[in-house]
């Protein structure tokens, strides 16, 4: 062997013997380090088994009380929605149960216990639950006879739509509802452009609508 591969021959034997050296004097460091990873990698899986079982849990709950709804046994419906929010609240299941839980108000007659439901899910990342929880709310406020608050709710639902056919069909439940609060100049507007939208699912409501307002303006 030549002089200089003897040499680079004991500086791979020195880097060697260094780097054994390094791991004896840091093998605890690096124990702690391994179980630190395993600690963390079982609590990701942990987490996300926790939240399966979890959603699980909510979907079954909330079968149970779309079953109890069916069968008309409003107390045990509200009584199991309740406790489902109360456990599983952040769940789809339990963004549902708000929804469900309103109707079960509003069936009773409770308007303003079934919209404050609601309004937990008015403000939902998810554009087309909002928009679903708004026109709710609406519904309420229109069948406590607060027709113009109602319209503007209407309207906010049909902003947020992702979807056009829902768009307009909340739209004209806002122009209906306004025409109820007296606003029939407003609501003529709101049908106005819905007639004119061939493909709108009530643009024939909407002609008809306004065939209605004319009538009444010529009598």
């Amino acid at each position: 062997m030549s002089t200089s591969g003897k040499k680079k021959h004991r500086d791979a034997d020195e880097h060697f013997d260094a780097f054994v050296e390094w791991l004896e004097v840091h093998s605890r460091e690096l124990m702690y380090a391994s179980i630190g990873l395993l600690v963390v990698a079982g609590g990701v899986w942990f987490y996300r088994q926790s939240n399966e079982r979890q959603a699980e849990s909510a979907v079954t709950a909330l079968s149970e009380a779309e079953s109890a709804i069916t069968s008309g046994n409003l107390p045990l419906a509200q009584s199991d929605l309740e406790k489902l929010i109360q456990r599983y609240g952040s769940t789809n299941a339990g963004k549902q149960a708000h929804v469900l839980l309103a109707q079960v108000h509003y069936d009773k007659g409770e308007f303003q216990q079934g919209i404050q439901e609601l309004n937990a899910v008015t403000g939902d990342k998810d554009a087309y639950t909002a928009s679903v929880a708004m026109n709710l709310v609406a519904a309420g406020l229109e069948q406590s006879a607060k027709y113009a608050d109602a319209a503007a709710m209407y309207q906010k639902a049909a902003a947020k739509a992702p979807y056009k056919t829902d768009h307009d069909v909340f739209m004209a439940s806002a122009a209906r509802a306004l025409t109820t609060a007296g606003k029939t100049d407003e609501a003529k507007k709101i049908w106005t452009e819905l007639a004119n939208d061939d493909q709108s699912p009530a643009s024939a409501e909407a002609r008809v609508r306004l065939g209605e307002i004319d009538a009444k303006a010529g009598a």
